[in-house]
């Protein structure tokens, strides 16, 4: 009796302790990262904006490399990396960048000085299971010390992140704040999940990047030099919950998922038709609510199917097609083709034209105006609105529009065209993309007269002179401190 407690002793001090040392070895492996950075000005697009401090965490992961978020160091003019416990802080540079998914890898100048303690700490196999005791390592604002907190996995859904993406997040209610970006959540010696965000409203909830996602990006990343993003469907549906809906499509009792009502991607005209009850994702049966149940105690929307595959893989779906089942595989995509597109460099593009500041709509642009834009494009902007998800025809197909209220200059004098107000024609032509409008301009140098038109005339039609648009042209640009008529990508347009 007693040589079997002494044994059960001697077990539980060796757990004991094997748990500290992972303890240990996870606290070597988490450093505090510091980036200034400078994110672009949207509506003065001319202008870098001043560069800020921003302070996150990050973990040392495989290759000596440092996790973290995106938001923490996007837009950096220099990063350094303080590891554990040291006062020196590291130079490091952006590897890998998704602000899709907020994860940014960064790579030390010299990963040497880094040091052995620092050894790197392995991403989770599985997702955890709820009520598991997780502890979230960083560096929160309020200390320069590492802290960790302590808490327990609450809840694990599939949410939207940033730019229509997707995937699966982890809810904790371990107490973070905004200096614990990038630090990790650890589970049993293994990153469980990065921190990503709070919730405002309530005390003690924080988020995670699960290690699946994670991963993902990592070997996104890997597979061709370049990230995709998450596989999605891209097409509308909604529950079978309503008994006359159900009555309509003529289901029996146990014929349960959801109805396609909407398909955007023109590449599925012939396989899915609206109507169509999807009844399984990849053998994953959905429920009238289109949930899946992915693990034991585990439901989520069926959409974390299709985001969990790799990128330019096909889904199988089992469907009931007027009465009748059917089994098809459809492609996956990464990317809406859709009329407003992301920020296609570091900068945004732009062109000044008698005090006029023409750009692209992009979602960083609607993004950064935040409030603003939803309550302009709910009295004026219908061209923003009703585009926000309709496809390109023409590869290059986008809106353009003004990013500021009209300099101010007496070219101009009377006119008040506000921000993203979208310019459709220069005289009679219409205005497809922004170097087409810079071509157009150009052509009419020699008339007497250029007629701008706005949203499709919702808006007030702005004549100006040719010839005085580049008489002013020069003061314009001093006025206003803007060092060049449009930006770099543009050069070549206008002499």
């Amino acid at each position: 009796m007693a040589r079997t407690a002494s044994i059960a002793t001697c077990l539980l001090l060796g757990s004991a302790g094997l748990l500290q040392a992972q303890e240990d070895e996870a606290h070597r492996s988490v450093v505090r990262v510091f980036a200034t950075v400078s994110p672009p000005n949207m509506s003065r697009p001319w202008e870098v904006t001043a560069p800020s401090e921003r302070t996150g965490s990050g973990v040392v992961i495989e290759g000596k490399k440092i996790l973290t978020n995106a938001h923490v160091v996007a837009h950096a003019q220099q990063i350094f990396v303080q590891p554990h416990k040291s006062s020196e802080r590291l130079n490091a540079t952006i590897e890998l960048l998704s602000q899709d998914c907020d994860l940014a890898v960064l790579k030390l100048e010299d990963p040497k000085e880094l040091g052995d303690a620092a050894k790197p700490l392995a991403l989770a196999d599985s997702l955890p299971k709820i009520k598991s005791k997780i502890s979230v390592l960083g560096y929160p604002t309020g200390g320069d010390t590492m802290s960790v907190t302590e808490g327990v996995v609450s809840r694990i859904e599939y949410s939207s992140y940033y730019f229509g993406t997707s995937a699966l997040r982890i809810q904790v209610d371990a107490a973070v704040n905004p200096g614990n970006s990038g630090g990790p959540g650890v589970v049993d010696g293994k990153i469980a999940g990065v921190v990503f965000s709070t919730l405002r409203e309530a005390e003690k909830i924080g988020y995670l990047i699960p290690a699946e996602v994670v991963r993902h990006f990592l070997e996104d990343w890997r597979a061709d030099n370049k990230y995709d993003g998450f596989p999605k469907l891209d097409i509308e549906t909604c529950t079978l919950e309503n008994t006359a809906l159900r009555s309509f499509l003529k289901l029996e009792k146990k014929d349960t998922g959801i109805v396609v009502h909407r398909i955007d991607r023109p590449d599925l005209a012939n396989l899915l038709r609206p109507w169509d009850v999807i009844t399984e994702f990849d053998g994953y049966a959905i429920d009238n609510l289109g949930m899946v149940q992915i693990e034991d105690e585990l439901r989520v929307h069926a959409e974390c199917v299709v985001s969990r595959k790799a990128p330019g893989s096909h889904v199988k779906l089992k469907l009931i097609r007027e009465g009748k089942v059917i089994e098809l595989e459809v492609p996956t995509i990464t990317q809406r083709n859709s009329v407003i597109q992301r920020m296609s460099g570091s900068r945004p593009t732009y062109f000044v034209y008698g005090g006029l500041v023409f750009s692209p709509v992009t979602q960083e642009m609607l993004q950064s105006a935040g409030e603003r834009w939803l309550v302009y494009l709910a009295y004026s902007s219908r061209l923003v609105s009703q585009s926000a998800r309709r496809l390109r025809t023409n590869p290059e197909d986008e809106l353009v529009a003004t990013c500021c209220a009209i300099l101010p200059h007496r070219l101009t004098k009377g006119y008040s065209i506000p921000a993203f107000s979208v310019i459709t024609h220069v005289n009679e032509t219409p205005v497809k993309i922004i170097r087409q409008l810079i071509a157009t301009l150009r052509d009419n140098r020699a008339k007497d007269f250029v007629i701008l038109r706005f949203e499709d005339d919702h808006l007030e039609k702005v004549v100006l002179d040719p010839r005085e648009v580049d008489k002013s042209s020069v003061e314009i640009l001093r006025n206003n401190n803007i060092p060049s008529i449009c930006s770099d990508d543009l050069k070549d347009l206008w002499p």
